[in-house]
């Protein structure tokens, strides 16, 4: 059966605090997010840097601007040699399909290119508030990401950012789109600021091709153990079809 990808946050603001938990990480099969504290931090270099040391990397900026200025920015993710990116899929089809254009001239270093949907730190009240304040008419969080999913492939999405819970609709809606999932807690830790978790097993058995972990991982005084664990749980053959 299939594994599922385990993504580590390195959700650092300094680089040599990223570098040393790699060092402790070294071997497993993981792969590395950057975010925009530690981009911030070490910037280009750094990213070079875990290319160098032959890390996979997903650079989640989570592009949203004019499709050129989107479009431009893309290209030079693919130049760092990064496996993976994210854009906002609200920047709409233009935006998106411009990203995907941009990689014409160099399918060899085309990397996924992963749409956010709503992110999950929302709940449907606070999410309520921010299309009320554009529309004039309040949604829920489901019906949002089931229109941005329903449309993610055919924009040119390789793959979708989307809560755990969010499994099945991906399936019915696009089955072939790659799942990463965010605010992944083992059990009996806190979900901190994400309004929607699962544990790396729950959302392992509902499907999701890539989960993420941060400080689960970022603030054990065993990361490696944390780490170890989540990888049994995602490597068990109790997967959804």
């Amino acid at each position: 059966m299939p594994t599922t990808d385990l993504i580590v946050a390195l959700d650092y603001s300094k680089s040599d605090r990223a570098l040393a938990l790699l060092d402790e990480l070294q071997g497993l099969p993981l792969i590395y997010k950057v975010g925009f504290e530690l981009f911030m931090a070490g910037g280009s270099d750094l990213v070079r840097e875990l290319v160098h040391r032959k890390c996979r990397v997903f650079l989640d900026l989570k592009f949203h601007d004019i499709p050129n200025t989107v479009a431009k920015a893309a290209r030079q993710a693919a130049l760092m040699n990064v496996e993976m990116f994210t854009v906002h899929l609200a920047g709409g089809s233009q935006m998106v399909r411009a990203v995907t254009q941009e990689f014409a001239d160099m399918p060899q270093l085309k990397p996924k290119v992963l749409g956010v949907t709503v992110l999950t730190s929302f709940d449907d009240v606070r999410w309520a508030e921010v299309t009320r304040a554009l529309t004039g008419h309040a949604c829920d969080v489901p019906d949002s990401v089931s229109g941005l999913l329903s449309v993610a492939g055919s924009w040119g999405a390789d793959g979708v950012v989307c809560a755990a819970m969010e499994l099945e609709r991906v399936r019915q809606l696009s089955p072939g789109l790659y799942t990463v999932v965010p605010g992944i807690r083992p059990e009996g830790t806190s979900a901190d600021d994400q309004a929607r978790v699962m544990t790396p097993l729950q959302a392992h058995q509902a499907g999701a091709k890539a989960i993420v972990m941060g400080r689960p991982i970022t603030e054990s005084k065993e990361p490696r153990k944390v780490v170890e664990a989540a990888l049994r749980d995602l490597s068990s053959e109790a997967v959804s079809a």
